[in-house]
């Protein structure tokens, strides 16, 4: 393995943010393990993988990733970058606020052999985002 995981994961996110999310999606094998830590929610299948990033584009037409960062680690990569966007559609079982987030992520891949994530590790505050979007009060 080397550098190019990394370019794979980099080719996934600008996808993304293209909003080719079957693009996006051809980065995980077809069986694969995601998991996103922050919702409690996890994916089994690049079809699965696929829907969740799909439902980010419904909950935010102009979602994207910005200010990357990635760390090569043999057979894994680690990606920490923001997400920003406009909430102008349903999350969940939030409606649209149509207010404005910024969004701190961080993701860790594991590659196979073949050059496919087989697993994925999601961690965002999903706290702080509701908050951001007027869904939830911030404690006291």
């Amino acid at each position: 393995m080397s550098n190019r995981n990394i370019e794979k994961l980099k080719h996934a996110h600008q996808a993304f943010r293209a909003g080719k999310n079957g693009e996006a999606a051809k980065l995980v094998a077809n069986k694969t393990k995601v998991v996103d830590h922050g919702r409690g929610l996890s994916s089994k299948s690049r079809e699965a993988f696929h829907g969740w990033l799909d439902a980010f584009k419904k909950m935010s037409s102009n979602i994207k990733i910005i200010n990357a960062q990635y760390i090569y680690a043999g057979d894994w990569v680690t990606a920490r970058f923001q997400v920003e966007g406009t909430q102008d559609g349903p999350m969940d079982n939030f409606p649209a606020s149509n207010k404005p987030f910024l969004l701190n992520v961080c993701e860790v891949w594991h590659f196979n052999a073949n050059g496919e994530a087989d697993e994925g590790h999601n961690y965002s505050d999903g706290l702080g985002l509701l908050i951001q979007l007027g869904h939830i009060q911030p404690p006291s």
